[in-house]
């Protein structure tokens, strides 16, 4: 129990002796009640202004605490978003440069049959046997594309041109003993492929990119 004395000291009541004015009493018991309900209410709205100020306290560390779970909940995701994004980008982006390259293989298979009708192909066919050979000196036989049998000049370490070859775009293999020497335009091109498509979207200035694909 509270014993703070809410009277400031006086006594409890005002006495009364004989020939007091009993409206002097009344008015003296009026003022000591007031007095009484002044201090109460200091001490009550000290003790809710306490109450207040622990409570704001609490609710502000709860708040405090929050935030930064929401923070650290919001770093997380955007760092998983930038994630999902640059994955997502990438496969992008090689699905263009895939793209890239079934056009690009697809014009060049395109002029290599037009180049094989040429005059310049029997010219093209003896520079890559020639490659070839310093690999494979002795062949036991040249396998070419069919039509191109007669573009080599049979003889010599060709004495044995088969036209067994199909979809190699033109250009010839040598196989010799446990060795295969292909230098065909296809697995030229093949080997080449990865590099040159890349370099291909380089030079375009990132296509996939510039055009909207990959953004």
């Amino acid at each position: 129990m509270d014993e703070r004395n809410f009277g400031g000291g006086k006594s409890a009541f005002p006495s009364l002796t004989e020939g007091d004015d009993l409206s002097g009493f009344w008015a003296a018991l009026l003022a000591q009640h007031r007095d009484r309900c002044l201090a109460l209410k200091r001490v009550v709205d000290d003790d809710l202004a306490d109450m207040i100020t622990a409570r704001r306290l609490e609710v502000e560390g709860i708040v405090h605490g929050l935030r930064r779970s929401c923070a650290a909940r919001l770093t997380e995701g955007l760092e998983a978003n930038r994630r999902v994004e640059e994955r997502q980008k990438r496969a992008c982006e090689a699905e263009v440069q895939e793209v890239f390259s079934v056009l690009l293989e697809d014009a060049l298979r395109s002029r290599l049959e037009d180049f094989r009708r040429s005059p310049e192909y029997r010219d093209v066919m003896e520079a890559l046997a020639a490659e070839a050979l310093r690999a494979l000196p002795s062949p036991l036989a040249v396998l070419v594309e069919k039509g191109d049998g007669g573009v080599l000049s049979p003889g010599g370490v060709f004495r044995d041109i088969r036209e067994e070859l199909e979809g190699v775009w033109g250009g010839l293999i040598l196989v010799g003993e446990g060795r295969v020497v292909d230098n065909t335009f296809r697995t030229r091109w093949r080997r080449l492929r990865s590099s040159f498509t890349s370099k291909l979207a380089e030079s375009l200035g990132g296509l996939a990119s510039h055009e909207g694909f990959c953004v």
